[in-house]
């Protein structure tokens, strides 16, 4: 069994007897200390393109804005492509269609966790839907139109029912003519 000495702690290359330097010191290179990260350095950004559009069965949602927020942040913009510029990280981004009136429910809102690595651009596909109270549709690839079966079928059924009243109108006005 070894006994434990009460000695001062010897450093590194020093002798576990006495605890002198096993040779001559020699000076070290001085060290620089490097300065604290402040503030003003910054990771670079990355970039965020959303691409949003409307289907052509609704022509009235060309004049409205799209509504955008992103972590909270809001902003509207026009259709089409809108980059945004933001640091890397999970944003939560949603999208709806601005009504014209206020306290009115938004037309296509959807919303989404999209990563944002820095220094690349990601770009994410907005699609309003075809019908109000419908969600939009958000993703990586170009999205299909939300209720655009039953809203073509809506306009049909409205164009049948145009032409059944114009041709009860013309048979209610032959005999009158006759």
């Amino acid at each position: 069994m070894t006994a434990v000495r009460d000695s001062a702690p010897s450093g590194r290359h020093a002798r576990r007897e006495t605890g002198a330097p096993s040779g001559p010191l020699v000076p070290l290179r001085t060290v620089v200390r490097t300065p604290a990260p402040s503030a003003a350095v910054e990771l670079a950004p990355g970039r965020l393109v959303i691409d949003s559009s409307y289907s052509r069965l609704c022509p009235h949602l060309g004049a409205r804005r799209v509504a955008v927020s992103v972590d909270g942040y809001p902003w509207r913009f026009a259709w089409g492509r809108t980059p945004i510029d933001l640091p890397a990280g999970r944003h939560l981004v949603e999208i709806e269609v601005e009504h014209g009136r206020t306290g009115r429910r938004s037309w296509g809102h959807v919303a989404d966790a999209v990563p944002v690595c820095a220094g690349n651009t990601v770009e994410v596909f907005y699609r309003a839907p075809a019908l109000p109270r419908l969600a939009g549709s958000l993703g990586p690839a170009r999205q299909r139109t939300a209720g655009f079966a039953v809203c073509a079928a809506l306009l049909a059924l409205g164009g049948v029912a145009v032409l059944a009243a114009l041709g009860l109108l013309v048979l209610a006005v032959v005999p009158l003519v006759a």
